[in-house]
């Protein structure tokens, strides 16, 4: 078993103009889903792309370090661990509590990967489904990082008055860039001086400190959709190479049980494509959301559809 590198991976001979290499960062919660999004890269991957994943590794079990290892079977690859201390990140604000310190840890990539000047970084909720060569390509030599719009993009970029608002999700980092800005020195400065603004964390930083200088991506390299009714889904995802799945971990399984099948997760994510279903039967039969008036609550029930008014419903519960 290959055994977890040092908090800062030491300079390496690497082309990086062969290999694509792609950031995760996950602690022992996140690990099997991790391992999921990276199946679908292998699985997906062109027969000469060649891949090296970085995991920052905020906790991941021994045996959990060995299923992810032992997803080399679908696809050669290369995978380095690389630890991170915790402590780092202990001010960060957590107010989604959906998330875990896991999610800042993408702002040191920079410091902890140093043999590097170029990488991507996915969330443990992304499905590949193809070759991500061209999104490694795309040119951001004057930009620190690259990035594509977030789903409620309108309403984002108007907390902070920004001319556009981009998902974290997937980034395209410039390390190089990142480094001469001496960036890592200074966030964690910048995040205690806006701590309460940060309503999106890792996300709202990223934003914040890099206003109007992000290379805007194609969207489709990170497709985030909201996972409400399945057939919209699909068409609206349908020519996506790159999907995120926004944290819905049972519409990420849902989708993607073949590959599921490939890893050595297989037996807890069959019984979580189980639930999935249920959850999704459920979904369709009863669903509930804000009216167009804002003031009725729409209740829908195997397609009759009932409102209700909000201050009645408030008093009767």
């Amino acid at each position: 078993m290959e055994t977890a590198a040092p908090a800062r991976v030491a300079k390496e001979n690497v082309n990086t103009g062969e290999i694509i290499n792609i950031c995760y960062s996950s602690d022992q919660n996140y690990a099997k889903y991790m391992a999921l999004s990276m199946a679908t890269v292998l699985n997906t991957k062109a027969p000469d792309d060649k891949i090296h994943f970085y995991i920052l590794d905020g906790g991941i079990s021994e045996s959990d370090k060995q299923k992810v290892l032992n997803l080399k079977h679908i696809a050669p690859c290369e995978i380095t661990f690389i630890t991170v201390d915790k402590e780092k990140f202990k001010n960060c604000p957590l107010e989604n509590t959906n998330l875990t310190l896991a999610a800042y840890y993408r702002l040191l990539i920079p410091d902890f990967i140093p043999a590097l000047d170029k990488i991507i970084y996915f969330d443990c909720d992304i499905e590949a489904r193809g070759s991500i060569r061209e999104l490694y390509n795309i040119d951001i030599s004057d930009y620190p990082l690259g990035m594509a719009e977030d789903v409620v993009n309108d309403w984002l970029r108007g907390r902070f008055n920004l001319d556009n608002y981009y998902n974290s999700g997937v980034l395209l980092l410039n390390l190089e860039k990142l480094r001469e800005e001496k960036f890592t020195e200074k966030v964690f400065d910048f995040i205690a001086k806006n701590n309460e603004k940060l309503l999106y964390h890792d996300q709202d930083v990223l934003n914040l400190y890099f206003a109007n200088r992000i290379k805007q991506i194609d969207s489709k390299w990170n497709c985030n959709m909201n996972f409400v009714h399945v057939s919209s889904f699909i068409k609206n995802t349908k020519n996506a190479p790159v999907v995120h799945y926004l944290g819905l971990k049972w519409g990420f399984i849902l989708m993607n049980f073949p590959v599921c099948l490939k890893t050595d997760y297989k037996f807890e994510f069959t019984k979580l494509y189980i639930q999935s279903v249920i959850k999704l039967i459920f979904h369709q039969i009863f669903q509930v959301r804000n009216a167009d008036n804002k003031k009725q609550k729409e209740i829908t029930i195997l397609g009759f559809t009932f409102y209700i008014d909000k201050k009645k419903s408030s008093k009767a519960g």
